[in-house]
């Protein structure tokens, strides 16, 4: 399965335009001024999570349930604002597929969850343990998957198994998120503060690239796999259940967020990323990124709800070419520049 955003390694072409950008000052204002505070804000709402779901057991009422859903949709919302960095830390021991696996375009994470409560295994459900389990049943797709469906209060309410299986969950994502927040700000910070040939980036500007990459390529993969692999070709032909985050109805909320964390992402710290690219293209990119926002704010959070009108699908396809015109427009400024970033490989360039 392709991760979420996917990059190989080929040149883009051009180089006109002339600057002299000290790489090191936007990396560390950026990283000051969005990710470390952002990874911050994404692992107190999984140790909330986690609170809330230690407790849950003891009394499964359709409250406390509530209480667990809108602990999960604040969960969810924090980890939308930094799912497009995937770089760094999100990268060690599986932790971007363990927190999410999706796209499962065959359904796997799902059948493997059934599998494992089925099998009544206590013996897994340790942290240790857990974390060695299949992705497909540690994150926030299959805790989605327990917490929101009509039979899901029955279903914890009459099997103590699978409530110790939402446990478990949350107990992953609380650690987890944690440990990517304390990387970033104990060590990688530091990593991208002494960019060179030694380390793991080759130089500051090659740390500038990643933070571009992050920024440019996951407008392409909104675009194609968070709406135009739903849509199709027709509103009778839409595939809900393709899309993210679809049984708790925040599938557009999702990118909402997305989009929202993308143009912080090019407008905060400073000197904000938007300085490596030519100034007389920043103002055009934050007016596209104005008209996609308006777009989807037309809409509703559920993907499900908007898609019951011919005027909620047409938005979502105009939604789609917005996301598209962005992209376009942050690759043409790319090419006047000397950055060179790897293809979007969900372009099949």
């Amino acid at each position: 399965m392709k991760p979420l955003f996917l990059v190989l390694p080929l040149l883009l072409s051009g180089a006109a335009f002339s600057q002299s950008t000290n790489w090191t000052e936007v990396n560390l204002a950026l990283t000051d001024a969005v990710v470390i505070p952002d990874y911050q804000a994404f692992a107190t709402a999984t140790a909330d999570m986690n609170q809330q779901a230690k407790s849950i057991c003891t009394s499964i009422t359709p409250q406390s349930l509530a209480d667990l859903q809108s602990a999960f949709q604040l969960t969810m919302d924090k980890w939308q604002a930094v799912q497009h960095i995937q770089f760094g830390p999100i990268t060690y021991f599986n932790w971007n597929y363990r927190l999410q696996y999706w796209p499962d375009d065959n359904g796997t994470g799902a059948r493997q969850l059934l599998a494992l409560i089925a099998s009544k295994d206590t013996s897994v459900l340790g942290s240790e343990a857990f974390a060695r389990q299949s992705v497909g049943v540690q994150g926030l797709q299959a805790l989605e998957q327990l917490l929101f469906t009509e039979a899901s209060l029955g279903e914890l309410q009459t099997d103590a198994y699978r409530c110790r299986v939402v446990q478990a969950i949350a107990a992953n994502l609380d650690e987890i998120a944690a440990g990517v927040a304390l990387r970033w700000s104990d060590e990688f910070r530091t990593t991208v503060a002494t960019a060179d040939e030694r380390g793991f980036f080759e130089s500051a500007e090659d740390a500038t690239i990643d933070f571009l990459k992050a920024e440019v390529e996951p407008i392409r993969s909104l675009q194609q796999q968070k709406l135009e692999a739903i849509l199709g070709e027709s509103q009778v032909g839409a595939r809900v259940k393709r899309a993210e985050s679809w049984r708790s109805e925040r599938s557009v909320r999702n990118i909402k967020i997305n989009v929202a964390s993308l143009g912080r992402f090019f407008n905060e710290g400073n000197p904000a990323l938007n300085t490596v690219l030519p100034p007389e293209d920043i103002e055009g990119i934050n007016a596209s990124f104005t008209k996609v926002e308006a777009t989807l704010a037309a809409l509703p959070d559920s993907i499900t709800q908007a898609l019951e009108t011919e005027s909620g699908y047409n938005n979502l396809k105009q939604a789609a070419a917005d996301l598209s015109a962005l992209f376009e427009l942050l690759e043409a400024s790319l090419k006047k520049t000397d950055l060179y970033l790897g293809f979007n490989s969900l372009d099949g360039d």
